[in-house]
């Protein structure tokens, strides 16, 4: 089966009453890999539940991006972000460590409420 082909089974088989794809609550016992995706709409990515590590990298989002209530028992890596707006940090609680590093942003900063047991590197 190729890409192009599991794209239309997606499309056929998995729509939500607004029309959106819906392939929530799958489970995998093995790595998943997500990776290259456009999407001229919303990408929602919610609930996860992550044993190993979870990487989210060499993003571009048009709209806002909302990354919200996390829950990190090892460290936490924020680095080589570019925001043209501002960059809103607000509620972290990182068991481990804590890097944020390389950040550009044009617009205002704002960092409260973060809980650090580890090392806080910016």
């Amino acid at each position: 089966m190729t890409k192009q082909e599991l794209v239309k089974i997606i499309k056929d088989n998995f729509i939500d009453k607004y029309g959106n794809i819906d392939i929530t609550k799958l489970e995998f016992d093995t790595t998943v890999i997500i990776s290259g995706m456009k999407v001229d709409g919303d990408l929602h990515q919610d609930f996860q539940e992550v044993e190993g590590y979870l990487y989210q990298g060499c993003q571009k989002v048009d709209g806002d991006l909302f990354q919200t209530k996390q829950k990190v028992k090892g460290n936490l890596f924020q680095s080589d972000q570019e925001v043209c707006g501002n960059l809103i940090q607000e509620g972290q609680k990182v068991r481990g460590c804590l890097s944020q590093s390389h950040q550009v942003v044009r617009g205002d900063l704002y960092q409260q409420q973060q809980v650090v047991e580890g090392d806080l590197l910016q």
